[in-house]
């Protein structure tokens, strides 16, 4: 009986050989690519339905904007230069799981993880330095419901660059597996981009309008 030959290897199965996790899809053929955008999109719409909120409660009679007057940057400021340092070692991260240079992958995320850290510090000691509650006007409500939401996701991607971090020592990317790292540092930079909008409407707008 002759033997019948065998099925042809997928090519992105042949790239992953000695891999310890199988590929499955590559870059933007990844569910997880698609996942992220759509993420993007979706919450990005939720920030926009705020930041008309806000600009919509702070021209209203008697909406006593901004108790305290206007913001300082003293906390915010240096939020911003955290979180775009975040982006140059999220970046560089992804560059070098694709030189395949695990350790300085690991440096990288590691950076990230201890910037990350200090942006979530940084926005509590804003918030319990605020002359306000979460309830003591409309501002305030608003206020908190920006920033906080913003908080929410980027504990979200903290938690994220940690897992990265535990799976990249554990070996499971390398140059052809890491479409997760990639994902991690997109998600960074669309944190970014939304820190920065906060900063404006929230810090900046008070002293424009």
């Amino acid at each position: 009986m002759t033997d019948m030959p065998a099925a042809p290897l997928r090519s992105d199965a042949l790239e992953s050989e000695g891999s310890e996790l199988l590929v499955g899809a590559i870059g933007v053929r990844a569910s997880g690519w698609w996942g992220l955008l759509f993420l993007i999109l979706s919450d990005t719409m939720l920030f926009a339905y705020e930041f008309f909120a806000y600009f919509w409660y702070s021209i209203q009679p008697g909406a006593n904007w901004i108790p305290g007057g206007p913001p300082t940057f003293l906390y915010s400021g240096p939020q911003s230069g955290v979180v775009l340092l975040g982006c140059a070692s999220a970046w560089y991260a992804h560059h070098s799981i694709r030189a395949n240079r695990r350790g300085m992958t690991l440096i990288a995320l590691g950076i990230t993880l201890i910037l990350g850290a200090g942006f979530i510090a940084l926005q509590f000691l804003g918030w319990f330095n605020k002359p306000f509650g979460f309830a003591s006007s409309t501002y305030s409500s608003i206020y908190f419901l920006i920033s906080g939401t913003h908080l929410a996701h980027f504990v979200i991607g903290w938690v994220m660059f940690l897992m990265l971090l535990v799976w990249t020592a554990l070996g499971y990317f390398d140059h052809i597996r890491h479409v997760p790292i990639l994902v991690g540092a997109l998600y960074w930079y669309w944190l970014a981009a939304l820190w920065l909008a906060v900063f404006f409407v929230v810090n900046g707008t008070p002293y424009f309008f």
